[in-house]
């Protein structure tokens, strides 16, 4: 092989790479949007939601990017929860969010494998969420987003 046809070989496929890397910021910024709409569209106006952390193509079961939370959210393994999480290691009926005097509490309801926020394992009781609150139940990890500004 000469040097033109390496150069070309190269060239071809640098055009390649960079093609796919436009694809693939193209895919999250529609992903980002639609999950967007979807939250919107599912639960009007919501007072907070869960942002996952996690990248959704590592996980074996399937997850929003969000999920909305009004004055109580449900979260676990059971389709009766409002945030479902098919999880291996999540309780059927593992946590609950809740609104109380204009801010948000979370109690672990005697899960098997236990709730964390910012880290550390809950307690029985409820403890207040802040925004920007780290929630990790199971494998799944959470950026708890506070939409009523009800910080103080």
């Amino acid at each position: 092989m000469d040097y033109s046809t390496v150069s070309e070989i190269v060239k071809y496929a640098f055009v390649v790479i960079v093609y796919l890397f436009i694809f693939s910021i193209s895919r999250m910024i529609y992903l980002d949007i639609a999950d967007a709409k979807r939250r919107e569209g599912t639960s009007g106006k919501g007072y907070a939601y869960l942002k996952l952390v996690n990248l959704r193509r590592n996980l074996s079961f399937k997850m929003h990017e969000s999920y909305s939370i009004k004055e109580v959210a449900y979260i676990g393994r059971s389709k009766k929860c409002q945030i479902y999480i098919d999880d291996p290691h999540m309780s059927k009926s593992h946590a609950r969010i809740f609104l109380r005097d204009g801010h948000f509490y979370i109690e672990d309801l005697g899960s098997t494998n236990g709730s964390y926020l910012n880290g550390r394992k809950l307690p029985r009781q409820a403890i207040r969420l802040k925004d920007t609150d780290k929630l990790t139940f199971g494998n799944i990890s959470f950026i708890f987003v506070d939409n009523m500004g009800s910080e103080s």
